[in-house]
């Protein structure tokens, strides 16, 4: 008769306890470690989040500061403008008789 044969089955199936308690053991610690990077992952994909959230709020503030110094300008501009059309109107009648004169002679 084979060796095997004669060994009990109680025997093969008390060997076959510790491995599955390994198998367990290193299956719940694969988790672990799974959820663990995971979570790491989730945690630098909120920081990336922050940093492109403040880099946007800082663009959004320039391109702010940008718009108020352009409107700024064209204010500006626009009371110059007035001021030189109110000069040229306060002049023109001065200068309309002397433009007549200078093409009669």
């Amino acid at each position: 008769m084979d060796a095997a044969a004669q060994v009990p089955s109680w025997i093969t199936l008390l060997i076959q306890v510790p491995l599955v308690g390994v198998f367990i053991w290193y299956s719940l610690e694969m988790s672990k470690r799974s959820a663990e990077s995971q979570k790491a992952f989730m945690d630098a994909l909120d920081k990336r989040d922050q940093a492109f959230e403040s880099r946007n709020t800082a663009v959004i503030k320039a391109i702010d500061n940008l718009n108020s110094s352009i409107c700024v300008q064209i204010k500006e501009v626009e009371r110059v403008h007035d001021e030189h059309d109110k000069y040229v109107r306060e002049k023109l009648p001065t200068i309309a008789p002397r433009a007549t004169r200078a093409k009669s002679t």
